[in-house]
C-alpha cells in the first residue's frame, strides 16, 4: 500500500531554486496559442532525473507519443533519457517512478505537454543518504577554528555546522560542481569569508583543506530591499536567497556564467506566491506588476470525478492578468502523484484530464491513485519565458508560480 506523502509545493521549490536544470535549454519561443498548431515530426525530448543536482536513473520512466500511443519504457544513462515524438501535433506524456528505499512507497511524477512548449523535462525526485550522499571533512585555517560554516554543493545546502578542532564534517551529494563554503560568525551568523572550489569532483567520502589565501570577503548587495532577495547560481550549484539575503558573489571569484536569481515570496492563507527573475547583476530588480495582486485560483478546477476507476479532473483554464505573462503549466497532486500539464496538452483533451491507463509490464497498480483520491493544491506558472528557459535559469527569464490549497475541492 502506497502511503500518502506531503510534498513541498512548487512555489517553495522555486523559492529555493530547486527547479534548476543542469542541462542547457532548448529554446522555443512559440506562444501558447501556437502550441496547438501542427509541429514538425521526429523531434526529440530529453528527460533529466534530478536529485538535488545528482542525476541517477529512476526506477521506471515511460513515455507516450501522442494522446493514444503505446506507453514505452525508456532506458536512461546517468539519469538522462530521450525519446522521439512523432505525433503531428507534438503531443507527448512522460511518467516516472522512483521507489523509496526501505519503504513500500513510490514517488510518481507525470508530465503532459507539447513540443512547442517544452523539450527538456526536469523531474525532481528525492536524494537518499545511502546512495546519493557522502561525507566531506573540511579543514579551515586556525584563525577560524571557533567559527561556523555552511556548505553548498549542487542543490543541497548543509545546516550551519560548528567547527571542532579546526574541521567540520558534512553530508553532501556525490557529483561534480562548484563547492561553496561560508565561514560565519558563531553568534550573529554573519558571513565573514567565502570559499569557492570550481569543478569539485566528489564521488565518495573525502576531505579538503582550505588555505587562508583562498578565503575571500563576501560582497554586500546594497539594493536588495525588503521584498527582493538574491540567490546565487554558480554552474550547477545553487545558493538560495534565504541563506545569504544581501550577500553577493566576491568579485575576484566570479566567472563567466555566474548569475543571480532575484526572488519575491509571499504566503497568505491558502495562497503562496513565488516570483523569480534571473539577472547577471543584483541591481534595480523590481517585482513584476500584478504579481502581488494574485488571488487564489480555486475555480481553475471546475470538477473532479472518476472514469474507468481513474481520476478525471476538469479544468477551467486560468486567464493571466499579468502583462506579457502566459500560463506555462499547471501542477497538482492526485492523491500523492504529482502531475504537470501544459495549456497546449490541456486544449487537446478539451480541458478534461484523465489519469492515464498505463499498460506496461513494469507499471504496477499501486502507482495509480485510488478512486477516492483527494487534491490538495493547484500550482500555476505564469511567465514570458519558455519552460526550457525557466528550467535552465537563462539570464533574463522571469516567472511566477502561485499555489492555491484547494482544501477539499
Amino acid at each position: 500500500m502506497k502511503r500518502r506523502w506531503m510534498y513541498i509545493t512548487l512555489s517553495v521549490f522555486f523559492a529555493f531554486f530547486l527547479l534548476y536544470s543542469c542541462t542547457p535549454p532548448t529554446t522555443n519561443n512559440s506562444s501558447n496559442n501556437e502550441a496547438t498548431n501542427t509541429e514538425a515530426t521526429n523531434s526529440e525530448v530529453t528527460i533529466v532525473i534530478d536529485r538535488m543536482g545528482v542525476n541517477r536513473n529512476a526506477t521506471l520512466v515511460l513515455a507516450q507519443d501522442g494522446l493514444n500511443g503505446e506507453w514505452k519504457e525508456l532506458t536512461g544513462t546517468d539519469g538522462v533519457y530521450t525519446f522521439t515524438v512523432n505525433d503531428e501535433h507534438g503531443i507527448y506524456s512522460v511518467a516516472a517512478v522512483d521507489r523509496i528505499p526501505q519503504s513500500d512507497s513510490s514517488d510518481v511524477k507525470l508530465f503532459h505537454g507539447t513540443l512547442a512548449e517544452a523539450k527538456m523535462i526536469n523531474i525532481l525526485f528525492n536524494a537518499y543518504e545511502d546512495t546519493d550522499y557522502a561525507t566531506l571533512t573540511i579543514n579551515v585555517p586556525t584563525g577560524y577554528a571557533t567559527t561556523t560554516i555552511s556548505v553548498f554543493f549542487l542543490k543541497d545546502n548543509s545546516r550551519i555546522n560548528s567547527i571542532d578542532n579546526g574541521k567540520a564534517s558534512v553530508k553532501i551529494p556525490k557529483g561534480k560542481g562548484e563547492l561553496v563554503v561560508f565561514i560565519s560568525d558563531p553568534e550573529t551568523y554573519e558571513p565573514l569569508k567565502v570559499y569557492i572550489k570550481r569543478g569539485f569532483d566528489f564521488q565518495g567520502d573525502g576531505s579538503i583543506t582550505i588555505n587562508e589565501n583562498e578565503l575571500k570577503s563576501p560582497e554586500k548587495i546594497t539594493d536588495w530591499g525588503d521584498e527582493v532577495k538574491y540567490g546565487w547560481v554558480l554552474g550547477k550549484t545553487i545558493i538560495p536567497s534565504h541563506i545569504n539575503e544581501n550577500i553577493g558573489i566576491p568579485t575576484e571569484l566570479m566567472q563567466n556564467g555566474d548569475r543571480y536569481v532575484a526572488g519575491y515570496r509571499n504566503w497568505a492563507g491558502n495562497l503562496s506566491i513565488g516570483w523569480s527573475k534571473v539577472t547577471e547583476n543584483p541591481t534595480s530588480v523590481t517585482v513584476k506588476e500584478g504579481v502581488k495582486a494574485l488571488e487564489p485560483a480555486t475555480t481553475t478546477i471546475s470538477a473532479t470525478g472518476v472514469e474507468g476507476d481513474l481520476p478525471k479532473i476538469t479544468f477551467s483554464p486560468y486567464q493571466s492578468e499579468i502583462s506579457d505573462y502566459e500560463v506555462k503549466y499547471y501542477g497538482f497532486y492526485i492523491y500523492s502523484d504529482y502531475i504537470t500539464i501544459t495549456p497546449g496538452y490541456l486544449a487537446k483533451v478539451n480541458n478534461a484530464y484523465t489519469f492515464p491507463k498505463i499498460n506496461s509490464d513494469n507499471w504496477e497498480p499501486s502507482y495509480n491513485p485510488p478512486s477516492n483520491y483527494t487534491m490538495d493544491l493547484i500550482a500555476i506558472c505564469l511567465s514570458l519565458s519558455t519552460i526550457d528557459e525557466i528550467n535552465s535559469l537563462k539570464v533574463g527569464s522571469e516567472w511566477v508560480v502561485f499555489d492555491t490549497w484547494l482544501r477539499g475541492v
